[in-house]
């Protein structure tokens, strides 16, 4: 398995965990999007978020999944 493969398997398995959890996510296939946060520019492989309609709380999970070789 080539190493783009070992990476999407990575995603595809830490994206199951979130849906597990009740996420809905979003995998940004070949991290092309930026996003502004408070640490600096971030290139997420996945974007995750829930909903608490109750307490009207929103939260948001840009995640960066990386292996090495």
């Amino acid at each position: 398995m080539n190493t783009a493969a070992k990476g999407r398997a990575f995603e595809h398995e830490i994206r199951d965990m979130f849906e597990r959890e009740g996420y809905s996510v979003i995998r940004g296939a070949g991290s092309k999007g930026l996003f502004d946060s408070p640490s600096g520019v971030v290139k997420p492989d996945l974007v995750a978020s829930k909903t608490d309609r109750q307490k009207r709380v929103v939260k948001i999970i840009l995640a960066l999944c990386k292996i090495s070789k």
